[in-house]
């Protein structure tokens, strides 16, 4: 048996980013933490950057960006995979783009959705469970921080270039969860649009659409 849990968006920001620096694992997760110990894997939206300096970009807001000690509580909590397709990653720009793949890296947290080109962030990964090949897939509504064939960022939501995804992964993997970041915020239900796009994905062959919008504080 596979447990997996999935989380919503998380953005370990203000009183997060200190608990998640502080290395002080009593307050770190609290109940959550059974729970993330019995799991095979734990995958969260990981919705800002991990930064080393301020480099906010002057083309949105709000702008967001943690710390990138912040990586090392993370792995603590028990969180294996991070996706990276939404509307923040490039808050900080390519450095902060950067500093966010090397902080992972060091602290060894897989990420999807994101890359520095659009065929980097569009790759599926890979994790092999208890013998049964998951695949992950995460896509991001076009905004301001999506990938292109020269530039870093996150994986847009393109049907079709995800039809094709598919198809070439087809045989490689059992399952395929996609995580799904976009809709309307602040409104509980998808629109008739999204529910189509989530059902198309299913018919091209994921076993689950996750649907990540809202930014949720671990804490």
């Amino acid at each position: 048996m596979q447990h997996v849990i999935i989380g919503g968006d998380f953005a370990p920001i203000g009183r997060s980013e200190a608990l998640l620096g502080s290395e002080d694992d009593s307050v770190l997760l609290d109940d959550l933490k059974s729970l993330f110990q019995e799991a095979d894997l734990v995958i969260t939206n990981l919705e800002c950057p991990l930064i080393k300096h301020h480099t906010p970009t002057k083309e949105k807001r709000p702008v967001l960006g943690a710390n990138t000690i912040c990586a090392k509580g993370i792995k603590r909590a028990g969180i294996g995979v991070v996706g990276l397709a939404n509307n923040h990653i490039m808050d900080h720009g390519k450095e902060g783009f950067d500093s966010t793949i090397e902080a992972l890296r060091a602290v060894g947290i897989e990420y999807v959705g994101a890359g520095k080109s659009i065929v980097e962030a569009s790759q599926m990964l890979i994790k092999e469970i208890n013998s049964i090949k998951l695949g992950i897939v995460a896509v991001a509504e076009h905004e301001f921080s999506i990938a292109n064939k020269h530039s870093a960022g996150a994986n847009p939501l393109d049907v079709i270039a995800f039809a094709r995804n598919m198809a070439r992964y087809r045989n490689a993997v059992d399952f395929v969860i996609v995580l799904f970041h976009g809709g309307k915020e602040l409104h509980p239900y998808p629109s008739p649009r999204q529910m189509d796009i989530c059902r198309f994905m299913v018919e091209q062959g994921a076993s689950a659409v996750i649907c990540q919008l809202l930014i949720t504080l671990l804490f």
